[in-house]
């Protein structure tokens, strides 16, 4: 994840910030670099950039001072200013990894996997036992799809950081994304455990436990999600649907009409807010949302039409055994 993704980039650049670079005389490179540092530490970015930039100005080749820029441009969003910085830096010195590693960063934030990969892999190589710098190359394969590559680079890095939730939800997300639930599940709980508290965690630990049939347990975990974002759509959407196939029409009708708030156009929502009134025989309210979906694309009308058929035609079975 993104915000995840950006506290690494910034904690990497951070530590180049520690070692103050002697000041040449008459100049105050030393002052603007302690400023510069501080900043950064207490995410004040634009006054970490205004420092960076001093020191630039006054010494162009300043290996740290452009680093940190780099990373503050990239915390600000400007992807632009901080490549720039960061590829003169890497010129300067091709052996940072601190450097490889924000740049792998940027490139992942600006979904460019191919390069992202090639910058994290670089700063392995220089630095191979940093859990960091393989937690992001682990992501960025698992993003890229290459799951057989990055379940051993995560792996490695919860040896070197085993009580780090970042590297844990990684693995979990990297287990989901091939299906093998038990294993994501077991990562994400491990993640909970180690001090993980996003949204994020919570909203694909209950996706897991869904699919896992521990329905109980996921609408905990969605209800959690919406105790921290209430307008969160998948976990409004994910609630909507356990409650419709748990039979549970009221509380289904309120779940899908709060995501018809958020997002009037979420035909998903509209879908199941029309099943859920249908099912619970509100039948006006059904017909006003299948004649809006029909308006829309006939297609959603026939989506929601198909989910009350079978819900009949499983009672009606039902019914018909139970003679």
């Amino acid at each position: 994840m993104k915000t995840m993704r950006l506290t690494l980039l910034i904690l990497g650049a951070a530590l180049l910030a520690s070692a103050v670079v002697a000041a040449p005389p008459g100049d105050s490179l030393k002052l603007y670099l302690e400023i510069g540092g501080k900043a950064m530490q207490n995410q004040k970015y634009s006054r970490a950039i205004e420092a960076y930039s001093r020191v630039v100005e006054l010494s162009p080749g300043n290996l740290e001072a452009l680093s940190n820029l780099g990373a503050a441009y990239a915390a600000t969003g400007n992807p632009t200013k901080a490549k720039s910085c960061l590829e003169e830096a890497i010129k300067l010195d091709p052996n940072s990894a601190e450097v490889a590693n924000n740049l792998g960063a940027v490139y992942s934030e600006e979904r460019n996997g191919a390069k992202a990969i090639e910058y994290f892999e670089r700063a392995v190589r220089l630095v191979p036992k940093n859990p960091s710098y393989l937690t992001n190359l682990g992501q960025e394969y698992s993003r890229a799809g290459q799951i057989s590559k990055a379940l051993p680079v995560l792996r490695s890095a919860l040896e070197l950081a085993p009580k780090s939730p970042i590297v844990a939800f990684s693995l979990g997300t990297a287990f989901a994304s091939s299906a093998t639930l038990d294993s994501a599940e077991y990562y994400f709980e491990q993640s909970l455990q180690a001090g993980g508290s996003s949204p994020d965690l919570h909203y694909f630990l209950a996706t897991v436990k869904g699919r896992l049939g521990k329905q109980d347990v996921a609408i905990k975990h969605y209800k959690t999600v919406l105790e921290m974002q209430p307008a969160h759509l998948g976990a409004l959407q994910s609630l909507g649907l356990i409650y419709l196939d748990q039979k549970r029409y009221a509380e289904a009708i309120e779940e899908f009409g709060r995501v018809t708030e958020v997002d009037s156009t979420y035909w998903a929502g509209w879908i199941g807010l029309g099943a859920a009134y249908s099912l619970a025989d509100m039948l006006p309210q059904a017909d006003t949302v299948l004649q809006r979906l029909f308006a829309v694309d006939s297609a959603m009308g026939f989506q929601m039409l198909d989910i009350v058929g079978k819900e009949y035609s499983r009672r009606k079975e039902a019914r018909e055994s139970g003679k």
